[in-house]
């Protein structure tokens, strides 16, 4: 099985080294290993920069076990965390919790971002967690992931509700609202939850349904079917427009002031 895999949607992002994303849900099962893997999948595909995918659940999660592929080199080995690491099947960092412990993410974000890598963050259900505060505040991505399903839907929108009334207003035009297919058929019609959404959020993303990650085992990026990487793609090209958006007001206050 070849090791590349070329993509049809590279995505558009001018400093794409610069990403900060933290995947949440409002309830369990909701994908965000699979999706954080995605994300940093997409984009070390995309561009062939450093980037790295980090488990910041409370109660340390499985991205490690479920996605690292292969040993980390020394070079990109990181002192602090190299017990912990490991590659992923194309290439990205991994970097898993220890014995249920989990690092801070904001300190393990700052030592990531020192080594100029993007760093997507599995938070899991932690969204509520004051550890996430800081790089909420910092202005990191907030990725919503929920599947579709109508239970975990509705946990979805309390979450929301929650982020709303403990950041302000303006960090929901700022989140993106990623939905996983985790059947072949959709139980609940989708069309309006989007309506409703996309004017209040940053984007609103579908990843098809793909079997390669319903199957147990390591996951393989080379398994997974185009369209499902397109949609990822997708999802960082909305991060993308948000730090673009970060800088266009940035110096506009540098101007004011």
């Amino acid at each position: 099985m070849s090791n590349v895999v070329s993509l049809r949607r590279v995505p558009n992002m001018p400093e794409p080294e610069r990403v900060s994303a933290l995947v949440v849900a409002g309830s369990g099962g909701a994908a965000t290993t699979t999706t954080a893997y995605g994300l940093a999948t997409a984009l070390r595909l995309g561009t062939g920069l450093e980037v790295s995918a980090v488990d910041s659940t409370s109660d340390g999660g499985n991205l490690l076990s479920r996605t690292g592929f292969e040993a980390v080199d020394s070079v990109r080995s990181i002192r602090q965390f190299e017990s912990r690491m490991a590659l992923t099947s194309a290439g990205a960092v991994v970097v898993g919790s220890s014995d249920g412990q989990p690092s801070d993410p904001a300190i393990v974000d700052e030592l990531l971002a020192a080594r100029h890598s993007a760093r997507v963050h599995d938070v899991g259900t932690a969204l509520r967690s004051t550890r996430l505060a800081p790089l909420i505040r910092s202005g990191a991505a907030l990725v919503m992931v929920a599947p579709a399903r109508s239970e975990p839907l509705s946990r979805m929108r309390d979450a929301l509700t929650w982020v709303v009334s403990a950041y302000g207003p303006q960090v929901l035009g700022e989140a993106i609202v990623v939905v996983s297919h985790q059947l072949p058929d959709s139980p609940v019609d989708l069309g309006p939850i989007r309506g409703a959404l996309s004017p209040r959020v940053a984007g609103f993303v579908e990843v098809p349904f793909d079997p390669a990650l319903a199957q147990p085992g390591v996951l393989d990026h080379r398994r997974l079917a185009p369209p499902t990487i397109d949609a990822w793609a997708d999802a960082l090209e909305v991060i993308g427009g948000l730090l673009s958006s970060a800088d266009r007001r940035s110096r506009a206050d540098s101007e004011l002031a």
